[in-house]
């Protein structure tokens, strides 16, 4: 005997209204992928580059070039060769040691900006009216750009 094939028709019910197509599902197909051969990339150690220190040379001070000049009373005696334009006239001195022209360049250089400080704080205070306009102190030009303060000061 031989058996014979059945088929199963079912009809589904569709809620939607309207005559139109029913909806055709998707198929979804599935293959397989191949997997990327994956090299093995060994990590080599980070190594940091190291900056080389900055070499110093010790015959120079800032912008001033120093020379040993020693003798027999002062063996640690020191020349100025090379110096800014604003400290022109120490080329050629001779100082003790490296550290009392230190000492005494940067006394300068306190002395320069004290000096500075005062001609500001002059200017503001002249500003305020605390102070007169014709302080030795003022900088040059602050009378052309503050007037007001001359007129009042004087009743111009």
């Amino acid at each position: 005997m031989s058996k014979t094939a059945t088929k199963k028709v079912t009809k589904k019910v569709s809620t939607a209204k309207g005559k139109g197509k029913p909806a055709k599902s998707k198929v979804v197909k599935k293959t397989a992928t191949k997997k990327a051969a994956v090299k093995k990339v060994t990590k080599k150690p980070a190594v940091k580059k190291v900056r080389a220190p900055k070499m110093v040379d010790p015959n120079k001070y800032g912008k001033f070039v120093i020379e040993d000049c020693p003798n027999e009373k002062y063996p640690t005696m020191v020349t100025i060769t090379t110096a800014p334009a604003a400290y022109s006239s120490l080329v050629g001195k001779k100082y003790v040691s490296r550290e009392r022209f230190i000492t005494f360049i940067e006394g300068e250089k306190a002395y320069v900006s004290i000096s500075k400080g005062a001609k500001k704080a002059t200017d503001e205070l002249a500003e305020l009216g605390f102070a007169s306009p014709d302080a030795a102190v003022i900088t040059p030009g602050f009378k052309e750009v503050n007037p007001s303060i001359m007129a009042n000061e004087y009743g111009a």
